[in-house]
């Protein structure tokens, strides 16, 4: 801000500095008025910015705006361009060296990167990082048709625009499809990125799927754009589920320590039942998890027993019967085969 000092502003990326910021953008393309500015702080700061940094700017103790009318005001200064701090260049270093970044950045963009941030130290190293509770079948991020496929859901979810997908299901069967794209989720412990879409489906995009990543055989963009419903989706709130899943965990085959590692990344609570010898966890999620959550519940087998809530349990059931069935007609298939 020239050679105005302020003791106010005294870390360059404080929260008063950033409301000053967005009032000084406003007031760039039209004149604002003070309960515009209120409004400005209300947003971007805390309950009582306006009450701090409102005043300062219309007494001139702040002298960066200029009256018009009487009423309204206009900036004396064209806010710049932040500038990236030390902290913020070791950081992005620091991400250079992830092999993820190959998905998100060209080669001559990351050689264009690593050549500015020459002089930086990296914040950290891959190096520094142990995961021990992370699958190791995680996404293929150095293939260059995972890089390519990756880039081109990047640029759909930008443009708003439909992809035409080919995508390999069980047993490597490939269905083609178009599905209008919105949103990019990562699994931390699976080390695998998802998309969220809606498929197109009877003429419209009304199945909401879940696409892993690393099955997309094939993927182009449309000129179609996404419907609003899509648009919709793309920054919903997490919705947690009304209940938690209610497990009871036997002290079998150190069945507590395998799931509370197996559930690091979820909310839970844990209870011991001295009369029962037996632990209660309640796991709290979000409902886009439903799923996942079912399918690592199951894969303890019988050291786990799931108590509640009963929709939860429905589903298990569920699963279980169609796998009792699936292997049922294989044994029977076996039995037929010719000697």
């Amino acid at each position: 801000m020239g050679e105005i000092r302020f003791d106010i502003f005294d870390k360059v990326y404080s929260c008063y500095y950033r409301v000053v910021q967005k009032i000084l953008e406003e007031a760039k393309s039209h004149p604002i008025t003070r309960k515009d500015m209120e409004t400005i702080a209300a947003a971007y700061g805390y309950g009582e910015s306006a009450l701090t940094i409102v005043p300062k700017l219309l007494n001139r103790e702040w002298d960066l705006l200029r009256t018009e009318d009487g009423k309204t005001f206009a900036p004396k200064t064209v806010p710049g361009r932040l500038p990236l701090t030390l902290l913020q260049r070791s950081w992005l270093k620091a991400l250079l060296a992830d092999r993820r970044i190959s998905c998100f950045l060209t080669p001559e963009e990351q050689k264009e990167a690593a050549h500015s941030l020459r002089d930086v130290e990296p914040l950290f190293g891959q190096a520094d990082f142990h995961y021990f509770d992370r699958c190791l079948d995680g996404d293929t991020y150095s293939l260059k048709t995972y890089q390519k496929h990756f880039r081109t859901v990047l640029e759909a979810l930008e443009q708003g625009l439909v992809l035409r997908i080919s995508y390999c299901g069980r047993q490597g069967a490939v269905s083609r499809f178009e599905a209008a794209p919105y949103q990019l989720q990562y699994s931390e412990k699976d080390d695998k990125f998802r998309l969220c879409c809606l498929k197109k489906t009877g003429g419209r995009f009304s199945l909401n799927t879940t696409l892993n990543m690393n099955k997309i055989a094939g993927c182009s963009l449309t000129s179609v754009k996404v419907p609003k419903k899509a648009l919709a989706l793309r920054f919903s709130p997490i919705q947690k589920s009304r209940e938690p899943v209610l497990l009871e965990i036997s002290k079998e085959r150190n069945s507590l320590e395998r799931c509370m590692l197996h559930f690091a990344n979820y909310e839970k609570h844990t209870e011991y039942d001295e009369e029962r010898d037996v632990y209660y966890c309640s796991i709290y999620y979000d409902l886009a998890d439903e799923t996942e959550l079912l399918i690592d519940v199951l894969s303890f087998g019988p050291v786990i027993k799931v108590l509640g809530p009963a929709s939860f349990l429905s589903q298990v059931k569920q699963r279980v019967r169609r796998q009792y069935e699936m292997l049922n007609s294989q044994t029977h298939a076996s039995r037929n085969l010719p000697e």
